[in-house]
């Protein structure tokens, strides 16, 4: 069953969230990007854009201002309650990061053991 107004992170699983950036209504390249970071509850994910990292952009096959996060082997707890989900993107001109927004998020428990 799917979350028309939440995304959701499967714990265990691949799933990914996938957004795009954009600013003014136009896409946003994210050539120029050093890290993002998403803030989960408590938890904050960081990432440099690595091959396994679980935030991924600017990547072939990728639309400009695409991000993919792929969540579920995070160390997060599983909630009815959606948490909001603070984007922070970081560059040479802002080092300190620009909070793009939040994303809401439900994370639900791993979904094949009882």
């Amino acid at each position: 069953m799917s979350d028309p107004t939440n995304e959701i992170v499967y714990l265990g699983h691949d799933n990914t969230i996938d957004l795009l950036l954009k600013s003014d209504g136009v896409a946003v390249s994210l050539s120029a990007v050093t890290a993002i970071t998403i803030t989960v509850g408590e938890v904050t994910i960081s990432s440099d854009n690595g091959a396994t990292d679980p935030i991924t952009w600017a990547k072939s096959g990728y639309a400009t201002g695409e991000i993919r996060l792929k969540l579920g082997a995070e160390i997060l707890v599983a909630s009815n309650t959606p948490y909001s989900a603070y984007l922070v993107v970081y560059d040479a001109a802002n080092p300190e990061g620009i909070v793009w927004g939040y994303v809401p998020i439900r994370v639900r428990a791993e979904v094949e053991k009882s």
